[in-house]
């Protein structure tokens, strides 16, 4: 029988490899960070050029205009490295308006050239992360949500979900396999040939069905896998809460429900998250917590 709980963070969840100390992840964003800074600065800030000079040092908070949970941090300080910093807060802490979240001490031209690019990284990682903590705190535990690659930023977005409670699902396609719509219309619908080409590939292993049919198929070709290495998880897309609770239900009474973990995704909000918090699926896929997110209002004043 599965251990649910530890095979649903086994499958769904990359959350440890996003940190800067991770090589990969550290690459990326480093390169990522500053293609963001040199396309925002162009040939050179001529503002801050023209009025300040090169060797006047400040001093600078980094303040909440609203509250939140802080997400950011560890990229904030690698695009300003070089600078002193001092922080008050750390990633996924709850914040409250007029807080000084960081304080800043160094170059006064470096300082406000990378104001906007500092505080886009803060402000777009705390709105997902509060909104998703907003969301794990309504669905109470009944069940996980993660995110999707519907992202803008890839997986800093995936990281700020993590920070908020909510976990990362696949970083990139390599990551685990995922049967979709377009991969079974070309294989002609074959649930149980993608599914046997699939299994020796790799150890996680979902398929997405579209209704009771499909998911039937394709559970009772897992079942027949039983003594495989393998995980299953079969995405639930597009099917309303009535009809996926009547699916779990009858998987349950067929035993097939413990060969398989269960996903469900497509079109899901705040409206209806609830709806299919109780219909007995592991884990909710929502594109909204990266895709629809309102960027946390944070800015930075001189001291």
């Amino acid at each position: 029988m599965l251990d649910r709980n530890k095979l649903i963070l086994e499958f769904w969840d990359r959350s440890k490899e996003l940190t800067i100390k991770n090589k990969k992840y550290g690459n990326f964003s480093t390169k990522f960070l500053y293609f963001l800074l040199k396309q925002d600065i162009g040939k050179s800030d001529i503002t801050t050029n023209s009025l300040i000079s090169k060797n006047k040092k400040i001093l600078a908070n980094i303040v909440a205009k609203e509250e939140g949970i802080f997400a950011g941090f560890e990229e904030f300080a690698l695009l300003n490295k070089d600078l002193e910093i001092r922080t008050l807060k750390k990633d996924g802490d709850e914040i409250k308006k007029g807080e000084v979240l960081v304080e800043l001490n160094g170059n006064a031209k470096k300082i406000l050239e990378r104001e906007r690019v500092s505080l886009n990284i803060l402000q777009r990682m705390s709105g997902i992360a509060t909104l998703t903590n907003e969301l794990v705190k309504l669905l109470n535990k009944k069940v996980k949500i993660v995110a999707t690659r519907k992202t803008l930023w890839g997986e800093i977005d995936k990281k700020a979900v993590s920070i908020g409670g909510g976990l990362t699902h696949r970083l990139n396609l390599n990551d685990s396999i995922l049967i979709k719509d377009n991969h079974l219309k070309i294989l002609q619908c074959n649930i149980e040939k993608a599914l046997h080409l699939a299994k020796n590939k790799a150890r996680f292993v979902e398929i997405e069905v579209e209704n009771k049919e499909q998911a039937l198929t394709a559970a009772l070709t897992i079942k027949k896998f039983s003594n495989n290495k393998n995980i299953f998880a079969i995405m639930l897309d597009k099917i309303n809460p009535k009809e996926i609770k009547g699916i779990i239900e009858d998987f349950k009474n067929q035993h097939l429900y413990e060969q398989v973990l269960f996903e469900a995704s497509g079109n899901i909000s705040p409206n209806n998250l609830i709806e299919y918090a109780d219909c007995g699926v592991d884990v909710i896929s929502m594109g909204y917590i990266t895709n629809s997110t309102k960027a946390l209002d944070i800015s930075l004043e001189i001291r």
